[in-house]
Order: C-alpha cells, then sequence, then structure tokens
C-alpha cells in the first residue's frame, strides 16, 4: 500500500507540474513570438478543452486496461507532446516558422499536453479508489490533493528559477521530470488487474449522490482559477504595485494558497478523517472567510492570509469532492468516476477566465463576491443534505442490472 500511495502521488504532483510550469512563462512567450494576448487566451482554452474532454475517456479506458497501462500512456504522450510544444516554441523563437503555421503548431501541440495530462490524473485517482475501503478513502485521496497543492507550489517557483537561464528551459526542465516519472512509473508502481466494465455500468455526472461532488468540484475549481487569473490585477488595483514588483507578490501568494492546500491534506490525513459532506462544509466556510478577507482588506500582510486561508479551503473542498464522488459509486465505476471529476478541472479552466475577467471588468470586486455566492450556497446545501452512499445492488437496480 505504502508503494502504490508513493507512486500515486509523485504521479499527480509531475502532471500539476506539467500543468503549472507552462502557464507562468506563457505570456512571455507569447510577447517574445510577436503575437497578441488573445493567442494566449486560445491556447490555454485549446488545452483545458482537451482535458475536459478526454478526462472521462481516459477513466473508462483505466477501468477495461488498468490503471498502470493509462499513467504510462499519460506520461508517454505528456513528454513527447512537451517535447513537440518546446520544439515549436524553439523554431518560433529562432524565427525559423511565424505567422498562422506557428499558432497552428502551438494550438495541436498545446492541445496533445492537455489531452495526456488527464490520462495520469483519473487513474491516478481510480487507483486510490481501488485500493481503499470506505473509511480509508478520505485519507487517500488526501495524498491526491497534497500532491496538486505540491504542484500549486513548485509549479510557479521552479518554472520563475528556469526562466533567469531561459525562456524555454521550465519546458526543458518538464520534459526530463516526466520522462523520470515514466520510469518510476514503470519500475515502481504495482500492476492490478483491468476493471472489466459493462456499457451498463458507465456513470453518468448526473447520477444520485455524484453530480453534487462534481458540482462542488466545479466550484472548487473556479475559485481556484479565479484567483490565479485576476489575483494579480486585484492586488496590483488595490496597492497600486508597480509591474515588477507584482509578478513576486502574486508569486508568493500563489505559493501561500499551494502550502495551505498541502497543510490541509496533512491535518485531514494524519487528525481529521473527516467524511466527505463536513469536510466540503467546513471548507466551503473557509473559502467564504478569504474571499471576504480579500475584499475588505487594504494590507498586503492581509492579502497574503487571504491566500493562505483560501488555500485552507480549497484543500478541504478538493479532498471532499474527490473522496465524496469516489464513494457515491461502485467499485467498476472508479475510473469513470475519476474522469468526471479531472474533466471539471477542464471545465473549470474554461469557464473561469473569460467569467472572472469579464467580470472583473465591470467591478473588480465582483469575481470575489461570486465565489462567496457560491461557497455559501453550497455551504447551505450541505446543512441541508446527508450524504447517501449507494451499494452495489442500489447501482444496479438505479441502472436496471440484473
Amino acid at each position: 500500500m505504502g508503494r502504490i500511495k508513493i507512486t500515486v502521488f509523485f504521479s499527480v504532483f509531475v502532471a500539476m507540474l506539467g500543468v503549472m510550469l507552462l502557464a507562468p512563462i506563457t505570456p512571455s512567450l507569447i510577447r517574445e513570438l510577436g503575437l497578441k494576448e488573445i493567442h494566449s487566451g486560445i491556447l490555454i482554452s485549446t488545452g483545458s478543452i482537451m482535458t475536459a474532454v478526454m478526462a472521462p475517456v481516459w477513466g473508462n479506458i483505466s477501468d477495461a486496461k488498468g490503471r498502470k497501462p493509462v499513467i504510462l500512456i499519460g506520461f508517454i504522450g505528456l513528454s513527447i507532446s512537451t517535447l513537440l510544444l518546446t520544439i515549436t516554441f524553439y523554431c518560433g523563437l529562432h524565427k525559423w516558422i511565424s505567422g498562422g503555421l506557428l499558432l497552428f503548431l502551438m494550438i495541436v501541440t498545446r492541445s496533445l499536453v492537455g489531452m495526456f495530462i488527464p490520462a495520469i490524473l483519473s487513474a491516478s485517482q481510480a487507483f486510490m479508489g481501488d485500493v481503499t475501503e470506505d473509511k480509508e478513502r478520505g485519507s487517500a485521496m488526501a495524498i491526491i490533493s497534497a500532491a496538486n497543492g505540491l504542484g500549486l507550489i513548485f509549479g510557479p517557483a521552479i518554472a520563475g528559477i528556469f526562466s533567469l537561464v531561459g525562456l524555454l528551459w521550465p519546458l526543458y526542465f518538464g520534459i526530463v521530470i516526466t520522462a523520470v516519472a515514466l520510469f518510476f512509473t514503470l519500475f515502481l508502481m504495482p500492476a492490478t488487474k483491468p476493471i472489466i466494465q459493462r456499457g451498463e455500468m458507465k456513470v453518468s455526472p448526473l447520477q444520485p449522490g455524484l453530480r453534487i461532488y462534481l458540482f462542488v468540484a466545479l466550484v472548487t475549481m473556479i475559485g481556484l482559477f479565479t484567483i490565479q487569473v485576476i489575483g494579480g490585477f486585484y492586488l496590483q488595483d488595490q496597492l497600486g504595485l508597480p509591474s515588477d514588483q507584482l509578478a513576486v507578490t502574486v508569486s508568493f501568494g500563489l505559493m501561500f494558497t499551494g502550502l495551505a492546500v498541502l497543510i490541509a491534506q496533512i491535518i485531514q490525513s494524519k487528525w481529521l478523517k473527516w467524511e466527505p459532506r463536513p469536510m466540503v462544509l467546513i471548507g466551503s466556510l473557509i473559502l467564504v472567510a478569504s474571499m471576504v478577507t480579500f475584499l475588505l482588506t487594504k494590507q498586503l500582510p492581509f492579502y497574503y492570509l487571504a491566500f493562505f486561508v483560501f488555500g485552507l479551503g480549497s484543500g478541504f473542498m478538493m479532498t471532499g469532492f474527490m473522496t465524496g464522488a469516489s464513494l457515491s459509486v461502485s467499485n467498476e465505476q472508479q475510473g469513470g468516476v475519476a474522469g468526471l471529476v479531472t474533466a471539471m478541472q477542464g471545465v473549470s479552466a474554461i469557464i473561469a477566465p473569460i467569467l472572472s475577467t469579464s467580470l472583473y471588468h465591470a467591478n473588480k470586486h465582483i469575481p470575489m463576491g461570486l465565489i462567496v455566492l457560491l461557497a455559501t450556497l453550497l455551504s447551505l446545501f450541505m446543512l441541508r443534505v446527508s450524504q447517501k452512499k449507494f451499494s452495489k445492488n442500489e447501482i444496479r437496480e438505479m441502472h436496471n442490472i440484473p
């Protein structure tokens, strides 16, 4: 069990690095290539769309073919697609290709990155669902959330350090660490038998007991992406920070968020061991507190505190929706449900940048006010409903399976 947790943790961590290493350097690369800001948004959106589309597919494939093979395919695809994306950027920076052809190749290679990352995330989450009993599921999913938190911490930090050498050096590091993860998984991750999934057992996002946790995932990830997208604008407008100081300030804020996500997982897995519903309830209330702090303060130390508190709330909610979604379906549906949870991340990455920037243009306080509203409604709902777990027999009856 210990070896499985270590290899799954490292797999998710490297997959998150694959996302976070690229995000900080994309705007600078777009400027250096002579492209427009909208092209940066297009790259982010295409990658997110592919993640949303492919996550359920990879989850179902992992049910039929096994978790380890899908994770290996994910790392092979991620390594090759990151290499192709790096080559594309390299050719563009050296003026070997330009214009429409350059943009087309960037979109294609970025889409490939978005296609293979959910293979790792979906199969890894399903793996944890396979090897843990119901009472252990929360602690197991906290490991995955902790890996996400570390990715949020180290991704921007590593990208910032390597970009001092050159804009493409974070991607060079990404290729190497992905190859290391491939061999780490190949030789250390134990193989499991495929869970043969019949067509009638495919999981539906509207399935009773599951849909609320998918909504929690959507709210949580929209909150995270909103802070990433408009956090810098908000701090600059509130504090009047110069551009050179702003990047460092935002990086520290996001690192505080990632650190808090990690701390929340440690507290949950080692001591609290809460069920999904109280995790979501407490997490959403903490999220509200963080947004209120953002809205009411005008001092940098309190903004850092808000980033940290936001990470605590997000950490509890992440573990809550992963655990709740996993417990709401049968063992035969773990791959499918993990794919849907991962797809919520892609959907959020599509919605949040457009929604948050549009609302921010109308009034800088509205995006955070929206998160307060969503988290408050979520907490009220969690107070009213009780968590329901479905047995295999209930699921068979629900899907009319004899």
